[in-house]
């Protein structure tokens, strides 16, 4: 048979082993069109991975194919979301939900195949690279947004599910993600569809029209134009049930297995701010209420307050929250009490508001017989509002680009203000006095001289924006000539432009300035003009762009046959430049640290590089039941890494029935932009304070009758881990390999089976580990010795003002100290049965176990982290589940399918191993209540754990669809059809919604209904 080389993309795949890997339906699969065949060859496939055309379906490598009919069945309409319920999505996986406007790559998607962050799967679309997403997860890993992808045009995914690098090269460790677009499309074609919650939100509209003309077999040519608009609305933490629209969690209640007090009930602590836990007696404050000022007086030589809060203006009240009378033992919160503030009812928001559209074009023309031109332009926006907590008027602004962390700053009101005033940190020297200025009308300890502490909020919610256009541009030549040659030539071009727009993020030195001047209305700051708020939290505007463009080609040719057929040799070269330049949203001022935003982290890099690169293929059928595979592919970059990645692969065939395959590669990922030129960025670890240990701190704060104060958290605590670019880094390095086994014993039913390993070296990390610099901070009253890091204390106890502050930061850079390795079984079945002429029950089962996820630490500590919550640095705390699966079930009748699936993700521990948990014990977290010790991540009182392992998540979705004639088909989805809760979860993503974000983001929303229709002409 003869063959043709294609672009190093990208065909795929009607094949055994991606039916019995599955995600599609049989019927669909074999339908999938020959969308990548060069002209004469319709028999001919290249399956993702390979530069090399083949007429067998098999494989070496794992493939799982997701055909957009397979999909539609499913009732799922996006690439971002298949990829997320891909049961080889493994942990790291950037969601929907977690892009609520704290999320560093806020209004992205991307997964993260085998548990091993964002940036160590490879996306692709046609087998062409695109511009990554400007902003990085984490502050750290770059990775390919799914969101800029046109979902009416992709004819199918594929999924590689083994290492690549030797034929796409860098960051293609655990895989490739590869969107294969239609290349041919006839006639008029349109869909659209309304969703709605059945609790009547989360709302969704979706309308796409592709238009084709032409027949690339009887004409020569197709052009097609497609344009999609979808619109999903915004889903708010109070739109839910208890507990995940709250953060007063004394309703959660068991029994307590403390030997002090076995058989008790027990309940969880109330998290909302300025609360109070019956049961313990805890006060959590004092915090600024939105709105709501309160003040104190300070000591002529100190810089914090003394003694208890009152309100400024008693005549507030607590505005829109309930004044809480109970403070405990607390010795600064107001007598009367303090208003409390439920930020997650109030204004946490668990999805955000998403708005897709864009265009595409493509023209294909066969140039005579043996030879194909191609030319592809897209343009799409995605638009992504989020809400957070109003901020607050003290704390501590981001790093600046030199890595300097500014103290904190409390609000001091001075005694007297002026005009000419200026706003200081402390409150002194501001320049006003008896001679020049005024009594501060907003201290009312001002006549005896006196400053005041201030604390308060904003009363405006803060909102983050972004609004993201990315441009792509494709051409390109398929072609053969003489005797066998087959070529590819190809351009790329692409751009992310990403606007962000973050509004009522205050600036700490224009409160200063404020203060000083008395231009701030204290007493009620709801009265202060547009202009006065615009002053003091101005809107910050960031442009970041990232851009990419490759030229490519391949030259391949059959040099001889074998017992099993030709051999088959294939070379190609590439070349590719790509930069980012994504400035910090806070400006670069170091002189004046306090003229930074507070909560804006000074994420941001800038950089580019090219990358020259040389590769080749071989394909050996040494005899019908054997074929041997060879590839290799050395890239160099103008930074000065280089790389050869080799790959071999053997696939036996004894019998019809019986495949058996194997691949071994090496692979690398190149330090991303970040990890080379980022700016100071700061992501966050949770920790637990052990009174058993760190005993002079707890005992500095402690009340006047010997108990624990608020201060000292009763659970788990964040600090942040700041880290700074380093352009010395080496590349990550993988060797890998997988084997596995096809076995279809009886037509149209299959099984597969494959197991795959994963090593890295040279892991790129921050910080090696924290807990080494935690100890010794605690232990030598502040101080740390130990080279790699410098610590920054986090906020003040008010009422312990003297006392060590628990531990605020860990700067640090980043480098090459680790090795990972991370193995697992991949299963799947595959049958189809035709039950009657007009009836077929078309079954898939996909499932991937993780056996092994083991870090390797700078000092030869190990840390397992399958089947927990960890690592936390890379998945957020959503943890690696050892088991995810899929079952697609679909029964055809005549005209009408239904489709039933169901989606499994196991629990996890709760331990949090790169925060000092040790694994299964249940002692992630260990804190104490007064002096005794409680276990657990968020444990109740009494020393009982609330949850050392997670449920496990199920989901379920039922789809119909009937096709009413040739024109006109429509469909229903019923989502979650089972109206199946998230679980409980308060362990997962740090606890700020109770729930696990990563994987029970469906089942949040609740069932989901979605009507639409087709029509085709």
């Amino acid at each position: 048979m003869k063959t043709t080389i294609q672009k190093a993309a990208l065909r795929g795949a009607t094949s055994l082993t991606a039916c019995a890997l599955l995600c599609g339906t049989a019927h669909a699969q074999n339908a999938v069109p020959q969308a990548a065949d060069a002209v004469d060859d319709a028999n001919t496939i290249v399956v993702t991975g390979s530069i090399l055309r083949q007429t067998d379906k098999e494989t070496a490598s794992p493939v799982t194919v997701l055909s957009s009919d397979s999909l539609q069945k499913r009732g799922i309409n996006t690439a971002s979301e298949a990829l997320q319920r891909l049961s080889a999505n493994g942990a790291g996986t950037i969601a929907s939900g977690w892009n609520n406007g704290s999320n560093f790559a806020a209004g992205a998607n991307a997964p993260a195949l085998r548990g091993l962050t964002v940036q160590n799967t490879l996306s692709i679309v046609d087998g062409l690279r695109l511009a990554p997403y400007p902003l990085a997860d984490d502050g750290q890993r770059n990775f390919v947004d799914l969101n800029t992808i046109p979902n009416a045009i992709i004819e199918r995914i594929e999924v590689l599910k083994d290492g690549a690098s030797s034929t796409y090269g860098a960051d293609a460790i655990a895989g490739v993600v590869n969107i294969i677009t239609k290349k041919e499309v006839q006639g008029i074609h349109a869909n659209g569809s309304l969703g709605v919650s059945d609790r009547g939100d989360s709302g969704e509209q979706r309308i796409d029209l592709t238009v084709g003309y032409g027949d690339l077999a009887e004409q020569g040519f197709n052009v097609y134009v497609s344009g999609e608009y979808q619109k999903n609305d915004a889903l708010l933490a109070r739109q839910r049930g208890y507990p995940n629209n709250s953060l007063d969690l004394t309703g959660i209640c068991g029994v307590s297995e403390n030997p002090n007090s076995p058989g008790a009930q027990t309940c969880m602590n109330n998290g909302n701010l300025n609360g109070y836990t019956p049961e313990t007696g805890a006060f959590n404050g004092m915090f600024g209420t939105p709105g709501i000022p309160l003040v104190r007086p300070v000591a002529a030589d100190g810089t914090t307050g003394n003694g208890r809060f009152s309100y400024l203006n008693p005549s507030l009240g607590c505005g829109q929250f309930p004044l809480n009378p109970n403070i405990g033992a607390s010795t600064s919160a107001p007598l009367s009490g303090a208003c409390e503030v439920d930020t997650q009812y109030n204004y946490r928001m668990l999805q955000p508001d998403i708005e897709r559209y864009g265009f595409t074009g493509r023209a294909t023309v066969n140039l005579g017989d043996r030879a194909q031109f191609y030319a592809m332009g897209t343009y799409y926006q995605t638009n992504t509002l989020a809400t957070l907590a109003p901020a607050a008027f003290n704390g501590r602004p981001a790093a600046s680009p030199s890595g300097q962390v500014p103290a904190l700053y409390n609000v001091l009101l001075p005694a007297y203000v002026c005009a000419a005033g200026v706003g200081t940190v402390s409150g002194l020297g501001t320049g006003c006095d008896a001679t020049n200025g005024t009594l501060n009308p907003y201290n009312p300890y001002a006549a005896s001289g006196q400053r005041a502490q201030m604390l308060l909020s904003s009363p405006f919610t803060r909102t983050d924006e972004t609004r993201t256009r990315s441009l792509r541009g494709v051409a390109g030549i398929d072609g053969s000539f003489g005797n066998d040659w087959r070529y590819s030539a190809n351009f790329t071009a692409s751009e992310v432009r990403l606007k962000r727009y973050q509004d009522n993020y205050l600036i700490p030195q224009r409160i200063m300035n404020l203060a000083a001047t008395g231009g701030f209305n204290f007493a009620d700051p709801l009265a202060n003009s547009q202009d006065v708020w615009n002053y003091v939290a101005p809107q910050s505007v960031t442009t970041s762009v990232s851009k990419l463009w490759q030229v490519q080609g391949t030259l391949a040719k059959d040099l001889f046959e074998l017992p099993g057929g030709p051999l088959q040799a294939a070379v190609g070269v590439a070349y590719r430049k790509e930069s980012i330049n994504a400035p910090s949203a806070n400006p670069a001022n170091d002189a004046s640290p306090y003229d930074r935003y507070y909560t804006i982290n000074a994420v941001g890099a800038e950089g580019s590089r090219n990358v020259k690169s040389a590769f080749f293929e071989l394909s050996a059928p040494v005899i019908d039941q054997l074929e041997l595979t060879a590839s290799g592919r050395y890239d160099k970059y103008s930074t000065g890494q280089q790389n050869f990645s080799p790959k071999i692969g053997i696939k036996f065939k004894p019998v019809d029935e019986l495949v058996l395959r194997g691949t071994f590669s090496k692979g690398f990922r190149i330090p991303s932009f970040n990890e080379a030129f980022g700016l100071p960025t700061t992501g966050y670890v949770n920790k637990t304070i052990d009174c058993g240990v760190y005993i002079d701190f707890c005992n500095a704060h402690r009340n006047d009758n010997g108990d624990l104060n608020s201060y000292v958290p009763r659970g788990t605590y964040s600090v942040g881990l700041t880290t700074a670019g380093n352009p010395q880094l080496k590349p990550e390095k993988s060797t890998s390999f997988t084997a596995g086994v096809v076995f279809e014993p009886i037509r149209n039913v299959s099984f597969s089976v494959d197991f795959w390993h994963i090593k890295t070296k040279d892991l790129i990390i921050g910080l090696p580990s924290t807990k080494v610099y935690e100890d010794e901070y605690y232990l030598n009253n502040g101080v740390i010795t130990t080279p790699g890091a410098v610590a920054i204390p986090g906020s003040i106890d008010q009422e312990k003002p003297n006392a060590l502050p628990l531990l605020g930061f860990l700067q640090s850079s980043f480098i090459n100290a680790s090795s990972q390795t991370v193995s697992g079984i991949d299963f799947g079945i595959n049958a189809s049965y035709d039950l009657t002429d007009d009836l077929t029950f078309i079954s898939q089962l996909d499932a991937s176990y993780t056996m092994k996820y083991k870090l390797v630490d700078p000092d030869g500590v190990s840390y397992r982290y399958e089947g927990t919550l960890s690592p936390c640095n890379i998945t957020s705390c959503s943890g690696a589940p050892k088991l995810r699966g899929t079952w697609q079930n679909t029964l055809a009748y005549k005209n009408t399918s239904v489709t039933l699936t169901a989606y499994y993700t196991k629990g996890v521990l709760s331990d949090q191993l790169d925060a000092g948990g040790e694994r299964g014990t249940c002692t992630s977290s260990v804190h104490y209540q007064d002096t005794s010790p409680a276990i657990g991540t968020t444990p109740a009182y009494g020393g009982t754990p609330v949850m050392c392992k997670s449920k496990d998540i199920w989901n379920f979705d039922l789809s119909i669809n009937q096709k009413v004639n040739d024109n006109l088909s429509i469909y229903a989805n019923f989502l979650n059809v089972f109206d199946i809760k998230a679980p409980f979860d308060p362990n997962a993503a740090y606890g700020i919604s109770n729930y696990n974000p990563a994987f029970a983001g469906p089942n949040l929303i609740g069932r989901y209904i979605r009507i639409g229709a087709k029509v085709d002409f």
